[in-house]
């Protein structure tokens, strides 16, 4: 017989809106790791055991190829380990976090496609802030630092990839098959282009993906198409989710906008609260190498475990007061928590640590100071938004009315 952890839990998976606040605390005070049939794993809820199953690589793994977004996406960075991990991981890293492109053009491109779309928005009726602003702005900066705007049904494809990958929990055949046709397309698409671009490198990811190489490590055409689709998903619909759940936050609470408007300086510590408070990923699934020990429980070699990440940010054991959105709580550590030295697990820990999760800082900076700068207040024109999905999760859309702080520019056509 299910308890009644377990029961809930079936209805976390299916993405039904409900109060995980409560679950998590519940998961964690009576049920810390437990065993679930709709998931045929392990699942653990408290900080110090998801630290462990995400950093201790002697006992943990990622799953096998042929499981998760591998199905989608191929071989990534996400099934690689060790020091192949650590070698490939580098050659990303030389765009994604390099500091000197991050604070010139990749910021200036963002900082410019935020205005554009800004100056977009009707002047009057309600609208989707979602899909007109959190969803196009991470697609439009992802897609040019790769270098695969121009891709044919690059919109189309995207979302069917998106929609075949970590969200489809229920594993839909149709909804696989079209991610991997779209799959299909986006690779046809950059298959001649990774020849030119080892000719004629640029700035973008996919000549550094072409080009770059770390203690003699290079990657392969397959290795750079698989990269490519990963990235896509990964680096747009994280980046989404975060920033709508952050805009469905201030909306619901004027006064914290009001307050970022008035004081800049609390823009990075909202964003990391708001990651904390609602991440856009709430688990990640792993396997047992060994068999171990976790909360007292023998986890077999082979075993899955789900580490239950929204749960960990909200463990009183490591954060004051979990429940509640305080928007200074990270006033004087905001930058840390996008590096190996974060306390909160929205970007994973140690080796799988989010590669591009300062790309995605300066996406959300760049974004919000724009709006802060435009928009006077927004307000909820159909209700406030539920929050969909489980391992990705964020309001379904934001319908807004907005009111302006200055008159919006016209948008120029080209």
């Amino acid at each position: 017989m299910l308890s009644d952890i377990e029961m809930r839990f079936e209805q976390v998976m299916k993405g039904a809106a409900m109060d995980l606040a409560t679950f998590y605390r519940d998961a964690r005070e009576h049920a810390p790791i437990f065993w679930s049939d709709a998931f045929s794993g392990w699942v653990v809820s408290r900080y110090s055991d998801t630290k462990r199953v995400l950093f201790d690589e002697e006992a943990f793994g990622p799953l096998t190829i042929g499981a998760g977004s591998s199905i989608i996406h191929g071989r990534s960075i996400l099934q690689m380990e060790g020091d192949e991990h650590r070698r490939k991981g580098a050659i990303l890293a030389k765009t994604l976090r390099n500091t000197r492109l991050l604070e010139t053009h990749q910021r200036d491109f963002t900082r410019t496609l935020s205005a554009q779309l800004f100056a977009a928005f009707p002047n009057s009726g309600d609208f989707d802030l979602k899909e007109g602003f959190t969803t196009k702005l991470p697609l439009g900066v992802t897609s040019w630092v790769m270098d695969i705007a121009e891709a044919p049904n690059f919109r189309s494809n995207y979302d069917a990839i998106v929609a075949g990958g970590a969200s489809n929990l229920r594993g839909d055949a149709s909804v696989q098959a079209r991610a991997q046709q779209a799959r299909t397309e986006l690779f046809s698409f950059i298959t001649p282009l990774i020849e030119y671009r080892r000719e004629n490198p640029g700035d973008d990811l996919l000549s550094t993906l072409c080009t770059a190489e770390f203690e003699g490590d290079t990657l392969s055409d397959d290795e750079i198409r698989s990269f490519c689709s990963f990235l896509l998903a990964a680096g747009v619909e994280t980046t989404d989710r975060s920033l709508s759940s952050l805009m469905k936050h201030l909306i619901i609470h004027p006064h914290i906008w009001h307050r970022l408007k008035q004081d800049r300086s609390m823009v990075l510590p909202a964003i990391v609260e708001s990651l904390r408070w609602a991440p856009p990923v709430h688990a990640v699934s792993r396997g047992a190498r060994i068999d171990t020990e976790i909360a007292g429980q023998l986890v077999r070699k082979g075993e899955r475990i789900v580490t239950m990440m929204a749960s960990g940010n909200r463990d009183p054991e490591v954060f004051e007061n979990p429940d509640e959105f305080i928007v200074d709580r990270f006033k004087d550590t905001a930058s840390k928590e996008f590096s190996s030295k974060a306390t909160i697990l929205s970007f994973g820990y140690g080796l799988h640590l989010c590669t591009g999760s300062l790309l995605a800082k300066m996406e959300m900076v760049e974004g919000l100071e724009v709006l802060l700068d435009n928009v006077e207040e927004f307000e909820f024109s159909r209700g406030v938004p539920d929050d969909v999905g489980y391992v990705l999760r964020s309001p379904a859309h934001l319908m807004v009315n907005m009111k302006l702080s200055k008159a919006k520019p016209e948008l120029k056509s080209e």
